[in-house]
């Protein structure tokens, strides 16, 4: 088992994946505010194609990938058959789009099909590098993790800032996207070398085990991946590029929120895989314990940024992009608690994926890819009055994509690991529910007590408002807020654990 505490890694995973995310989002505002809302549109669309055309990759070796690794299966055979897998899959690809652009598909539009290319390109390359970062990830390696992300990144955002200031352009800047993913490859490679590991060829044996794991992933994973990209291609096409461009805002923040999930997530997926990779009644308790320990602090951390996300929705756009892209502030409010329902959700298909029932998805997931399709038709082209549309409707497809079906992995989880659902989680979602309706009915009261007050200084007031009013449910509704509560500043501040006391992990209640 990892020696590393679990909540430091993630917090250390954390760190580094907000500083990457928000030196992308900085990238983001002065694309928008220099290019406008047009051009960051034309980003997301060829953003969105490309992401389409990466399903063609079978993704689901990926997660083969990270749970060979987590198994403790020798790393650098492991990456010698990523490396060969990847490399079959990109030459397969690389000859499609060659015979597409002999036949016109996509010479015809010669600036366009360059700005997809480079986006393309760079999903190809940070998909070659990443072969390389899971090793960080299996082995816990999170500050070289967080090193590599943070320096090829920096890199991006000093090519957007030249290309800016001296020939402003779309397809200049889809190349910085490249530009980032091949330093990616060169600098993970470098460091997995120096780390002493080499690389191996694949084995029969080793591309069988890959291909009995991610067998299932084949359907599942290039279904996610079209559901994670044709929203933004759909806006674009049915809504417009203006629509296109505050949807883009709107995921962008949407996925640094979501990005909280996401660290501690990997972690506790390679820890599991870890604990089922023999099956044992002792083994399973801690499997379980670890699960509840690491979703009530997930969900602990998780609400309250929702909350702040929510109530101070509009000043942030209007702050980062300008009042142009204050109309993204209702597709984010949608989103905002779409990523809280994934906080919840997602953590039970880590459970699933790491006792190898990948395969259980598969016909559920075909399923709610077809939903998710007809939702988007209706909710982006505003078919039933009063609903969202456009961009907000996309949003609420989003969070239907998450809702659906969640209660069927929750019970597989039950069945499989005995590990039912969090019914505490109800007390984390009542909470930020009640949060809303105090920001909103304090935000309507002091704009008709105060009406000289600026707006931000009515949403800030009400958002200090919704956090008392959430603190203190969860202070009397919850018996392990003041521990958690401890629990998080003891990472920030690991000399306080020994004056505070560590938390003890709560369990299925």
């Amino acid at each position: 088992m990892p020696r590393r505490s679990l909540g430091r890694a993630s917090l250390v995973l954390l760190g580094s994946t907000w500083t990457h995310s928000a030196l992308s989002l900085l990238a983001s505002v002065m694309i928008g505010r220099v290019l406008g809302p047009a051009a960051v549109g034309a980003l997301a669309l060829n953003l969105g194609l490309a992401g389409l055309v990466m399903a063609a990759l079978l993704p689901g070796f990926t997660q083969a990938h990270l749970k060979r690794l987590a198994e403790g299966q020798d790393a650098g055979r492991c990456v010698g058959t990523m490396l060969a897998i990847q490399g079959a899959l990109t030459t397969l690809l690389v000859v499609a789009l060659l015979a597409a652009w002999a036949t016109g598909a996509l010479a015809s539009h010669t600036s366009g099909g360059a700005v997809f290319l480079a986006m393309l390109g760079a999903q190809v390359a940070s998909r070659l590098a990443d072969v390389f970062q899971k090793v960080f990830i299996a082995r816990e390696w999170v500050v070289a993790h967080g090193a590599v992300l943070l320096a090829t990144r920096l890199a991006r955002l000093v090519a957007t800032v030249l290309v800016l200031l001296l020939a402003p352009s779309v397809t200049a800047i889809a190349a910085t996207f490249l530009v980032e993913g091949l330093l990616t490859i060169v600098v993970a490679a470098g460091v997995v070398s120096a780390a002493g590991i080499p690389l191996r060829a694949p084995t029969r044996t080793s591309l069988g085990d890959y291909w009995r794991y991610a067998r299932p992933f084949l359907v599942t994973t290039p279904l996610a991946l079209v559901q994670d990209s044709i929203d933004r291609v759909l806006v674009g096409r049915w809504a417009g590029l203006t629509a296109a461009g505050y949807y883009h805002v709107a995921r962008g923040l949407w996925e640094a929120l979501a990005g909280v999930m996401a660290p501690p997530g990997l972690l506790l997926f390679t820890r599991l895989s870890s604990l089922y990779a023999e099956r044992t009644p002792e083994r399973d308790r801690k499997a379980a314990a670890l699960f509840f320990s690491g979703l009530d602090k997930l969900l602990f951390v998780s609400t309250a940024l929702a909350v702040a996300f929510w109530a101070l929705a509009a000043p942030a756009i209007a702050l980062l992009y300008g009042d142009s892209f204050v109309p993204a502030t209702a597709a984010l409010r949608i989103l905002v608690v779409a990523a809280l329902v994934g906080a919840l959700v997602n953590p039970y298909t880590f459970v699933l994926q790491a006792q190898d029932e990948v395969a259980r998805f598969v016909p559920l997931n075909v399923f709610r890819f077809a939903i998710y399709l007809v939702a988007l038709a209706v909710l982006i082209r505003g078919v039933v009055p009063g609903l969202p549309a456009a961009d907000a409707g996309a949003a609420l497809a989003r969070l239907l994509l998450i809702v659906f079906p969640a209660w069927v992995w929750m019970g597989w989880t039950r069945d499989l690991a005995g590990i039912p659902f969090y019914r505490r989680a109800g007390v984390y979602l009542a909470g930020f529910a009640l949060a809303v309706v105090a920001f909103h009915a304090a935000a309507t009261l002091l704009g008709f007590l105060v009406p000289a007050w600026p707006e931000l200084a009515i949403d800030i007031a009400a958002a200090a408002v919704a956090f008392v009013v959430y603190g203190l449910w969860l202070l009397k509704l919850h018996p392990d807020t003041r521990a958690n509560v401890v629990y998080a500043v003891a990472l920030v501040m690991p000399g306080a654990a020994r004056r505070l006391g560590a938390p003890s992990a709560p369990g299925p209640r």
